[in-house]
């Protein structure tokens, strides 16, 4: 092969390169309102044609019509479109709509598709927003439909709701262990394998939904109640008071919620700084002694060994938790944060919390309008080539790539699209360039000619 034909195959080889670079570079299409009509007349010449579905639901979107985008981008999704660009606005208009679970799941499928790692990151933090939405929801949901599930009276088999236990005490700087008992408490009795623990968020959600203030966990039917929305079979709720300056009590009741009577009742006793080891007789004697299971041996070891040295600590974390379930997310981050200053390295609890409450505080500051200026530079999922950026045009002048034919060749253009010209040149500027010649060729996998080795150019 001689050195003008090789030169020319490598070209023609480089030019499915080039292209992919170029795609990559256009970010997705700059659409807006303004070009809802045209849109809409395209994809009614090519009906079948995706990506012009995509772009017709990125502009509604950007016209605020959020049920017209969800409509357009469904229906893109549905017909096979899995790019980064259909599935990232679906999830954003759904978010807009309020439609949570569904905007969970696009933003999920999203993670998987998306190019963009300014908008994943953006994405994973939305993630935590919206699960909390998620469980808002099916509390309100759970209470406008509670005549429904009273009247079937379905629970979980095996399922323990834990209540925070009501605070008896005049010593409010002890109010946070309420919270942070009961988070502990669901982390024990999970470590029981025959048992099926709610989540502490869930019922959290589900109380404030219900207007209650710890002064009414431990009210007469509010347990029973409570499980029943909960669909849960058992019920842990309590009271945690305080004797004298050092000494704690917790009288706990666990409720049969089918029969909405009590199994049976506990009480422990310690002084504040073996908080823990109450708590943990509370946990192993309910599983036991109430709810009839049998703990392996390692199962109770391993709630024994849940626990941390630092009281004080435990409470900074409890007014944590009390801070985040208030929306207080500020203030919360810096409650976790000092959990952690004050017994740092063995506390995973709070290290969780405290990066939860750091991506809602991100996802609280940024709307859905900032994700899609993210991920307009940066997010290619799109797979449509369009026009460079002023910069890219820029900077291929600059290298002294011109837009003009080459020999041999025609000029000319089409709209919306990069020149011909200016990739056979981009390709020609990569191939004579030795700096990035070797790893072209090492691309396309073509021998070179002698005469190309850099050796040769010295």
């Amino acid at each position: 092969m001689n050195l003008a034909s090789c030169h020319v195959s490598r070209r023609i080889l480089l030019f499915p390169i080039v292209l992919g670079l170029a795609a990559c570079a256009t970010g997705l299409p700059e659409v807006q309102p303004i070009d809802i009509p045209r849109l809409e007349q395209e994809i009614a010449a090519s009906p079948d044609d995706l990506g012009l579905q995509v772009q017709l639901g990125m502009a509604q979107f950007k016209d605020l019509d959020y049920e017209a985008a969800r409509g357009t981008l469904q229906a893109a999704v549905d017909a096979g479109d899995a790019s980064g660009a259909a599935l990232l606005y679906l999830g954003m208009a759904q978010e807009e709509l309020e439609d949570w679970s569904a905007a969970r799941d696009s933003y999920a499928r999203y993670l998987e598709e998306g190019t963009s790692v300014e908008a994943r990151s953006q994405v994973r933090k939305r993630l935590s927003l919206i699960a909390r939405n998620i469980l808002r929801a099916e509390a309100q949901q759970a209470l406008a439909r509670e005549t429904e599930i009273t009247r079937t009276g379905a629970t979980t088999p095996g399922s323990v709701a834990v209540l925070p236990m009501a605070f008896n005490s005049n010593n409010a700087e002890l109010e946070p262990l309420i919270y942070a008992l009961s988070d502990m408490m669901v982390t024990d009795f999970k470590l029981s394998n025959a048992l099926i623990v709610l989540e502490r968020a869930q019922i959290q959600t589900l109380l404030d939904e219900m207007a209650l203030t710890s002064s009414g966990y431990a009210e007469p039917g509010t347990g029973a109640r409570t499980g029943r929305l909960l669909r849960a079979e058992h019920v842990f709720q309590g009271v945690l008071t305080t004797l004298g300056d050092n000494d704690l009590q917790t009288v706990a009741d666990i409720l049969n919620v089918p029969s909405a009577s009590s199994a049976g009742t506990l009480t422990e006793t310690a002084v504040l700084e073996s908080l823990f080891d109450m708590e943990k007789q509370i946990v192993i004697r309910s599983i036991r002694e109430v709810l009839a299971v049998e703990l392996t041996p390692a199962e109770e070891q391993a709630i024994l060994d849940n626990r941390i040295s630092n009281v004080l600590a435990f409470i900074a974390y409890g007014r944590g938790l009390r801070e985040l379930d208030q929306g207080n997310y500020e203030a919360a981050q810096s409650e976790f944060a000092l959990a952690l200053s004050l017994e740092p390295g063995a506390f995973p609890g709070a290290q969780l919390a405290l990066s939860e409450t750091e991506a809602l505080i991100d996802a609280t500051a940024t709307s859905t309008a900032d994700l899609a200026g993210t991920a307009a530079g940066t997010e290619t999922g799109l797979g449509i080539v369009g026009p460079p950026p002023a910069s890219t045009t820029t900077d291929l002048t600059a290298l002294g790539i011109s837009d003009q034919p080459v020999a041999g060749t025609t000029g000319g253009q089409s709209s919306g699209s990069v020149t011909l010209n200016t990739l056979r040149n981009l390709a020609d500027t990569l191939l004579d360039n030795p700096a990035v010649s070797g790893g072209i060729d090492s691309i396309i996998r073509l021998p070179r000619e002698p005469s190309f080795k850099t050796s040769k150019l010295r």
